[in-house]
């Protein structure tokens, strides 16, 4: 079987916890490393989340042995490609630029629902000494996150390594600035982030991640337009859609009986029962989004592919290069850093004119280039582009497939 070689970088975070799990119980992908950033709570308590995962589901194992089958291929140093364990590292404690926030708000004080308090006893016993071992995680404590992936990057044939983004851009960010070179041998960035066409979902017009990091949003982004490397991104636009039931998701964790024996349904069903509340808050639907399962289900999907070799298009209507029933067109905006109210923005030029710079008195009229296509003769569909630019992913075979394989993969269900 093919495997891609990813590392996750993540702010756990309750949909980042389902989006992890589903990676190690992916046998398609070779999770490498768990870089930590801030976003969804404070950085380091998104790392004690990433080890109260590990640590249930070393519980789980133990009261159910055959559960361990499904993540061996990335948790089982003897099942690992030269018997190393995934590194762990704690990486950007806040944004590259500008103040620092937090969505405390969704995901608690703690990031899982303040479970912290709720179920005490999902939090492990620290580890004894420093440098002492964990069953599964090679615990960095010296080197920051960005410096784990350039650490990969290097020693990995170059354009064999996924990095999946699903927080704030800040490490990859630091990443780039650090050595430009060395990054540039990463395969493909995948992010969970932006809203192009659609609201924000922490204001009017921001996505809580690039919210969180606009400065690094804008960097990687112009990286990308330059060339560099290549950005895939999961906006909201399509993963809102995608969502799962809470009924499948959250168990009867107070009958006691099968449910006690089976750590993971009651740590899931612990850290969403606070979220169900809040969505019928806002009266939305009684399901889950599926925002950061989403972008790991889209590499799980396209393991193999070369995404520099990608066709894709809203004026063509055609598409190459994607598995069946995905699609993706390149999108041109660029993420305001300073708006009072439009902060994290991805602004779209929506003139359709085709212009290569979104202020005229800094581009195109101002070096004495007339030639702008007006809007009846422009070949341009708003905010797309055959020229570098963040591939934005714009189909998926439909959000049951994704209920179908995360329930199965994750839960065995």
């Amino acid at each position: 079987m093919v495997r891609d070689k990813v590392i996750i970088d993540t702010d756990p975070g309750v949909d980042d916890v389902l989006a992890i799990l589903l990676a190690l119980a992916s046998p398609e992908l070779d999770v490498r490393a768990l870089t930590i950033t801030f976003g969804n709570t404070l950085a380091p308590s998104a790392y004690q989340n990433t080890l109260k995962l590990f640590a249930c589901l070393s519980r789980e194992f133990a009261a159910n042995p055959s559960a361990e089958t499904r993540y061996a291929g990335n948790l089982i140093p003897a099942e690992r490609e030269g018997g190393k364990k995934l590194v762990l590292a704690l990486g950007a404690e806040g944004p590259v630029g500008g103040e620092r926030d937090l969505a405390a708000y969704f995901h608690g004080t703690d990031g899982l629902s303040n479970i912290s308090q709720t179920h005490p006893h999902f939090t492990p016993p620290p580890l004894p000494t420093s440098g002492a071992t964990h069953d599964y995680l090679d615990i960095e404590e010296k080197k920051p996150g960005y410096e784990v992936m350039l650490d990969i990057l290097r020693s990995e044939e170059e354009g064999t390594v996924r990095i999946i983004a699903l927080g704030p851009l800040s490490n990859v960010a630091l990443a780039y600035r650090a050595d430009p070179e060395t990054f540039k041998r990463v395969r493909e960035v995948v992010w969970m982030g932006g809203a192009l066409d659609v609201p924000g979902n922490t204001s009017p017009t921001a996505e809580f991640n690039c919210f969180a990091d606009p400065y690094a949003a804008q960097e990687v982004v112009e990286a990308v337009t330059s060339g560099a490397f290549t950005l895939t991104m999961c906006p909201l636009d399509i993963t809102t859609p995608h969502t799962i039931h809470f009924d499948k998701l959250i168990h009867d964790v107070e009958a006691g009986g099968k449910t006690q024996e089976q750590p993971l349904k009651e740590f899931i069903s612990a850290m969403l029962i606070r979220v169900r509340g809040l969505m019928k808050s806002f009266n939305l639907p009684d399901a889950m989004e599926m925002h950061d399962p989403m972008a790991v289900w889209y590499v799980i999907a396209t393991v193999g592919t070369d995404p520099r070799v990608r066709v894709g298009g809203q004026k063509t209507g055609k598409s190459a290069g994607w598995p069946e029933g995905w699609e993706g067109v390149k999108r041109v905006f660029a993420v305001e850093r300073k708006g009072e109210l439009s902060r994290g923005m991805c602004v779209v030029d929506r003139r359709g004119t085709g212009e290569q710079h979104f202020i005229r008195t800094e581009g195109d009229f101002s070096s004495g280039n007339n030639d702008i296509k007006s809007n009846e003769s422009s070949s341009v569909v708003v905010g797309e582009t055959s020229e570098p630019a963040p591939w934005v992913v714009s189909r998926t075979p439909g959000s049951d497939v994704l209920e179908e394989m995360l329930l199965a993969r994750v839960f065995g269900a």
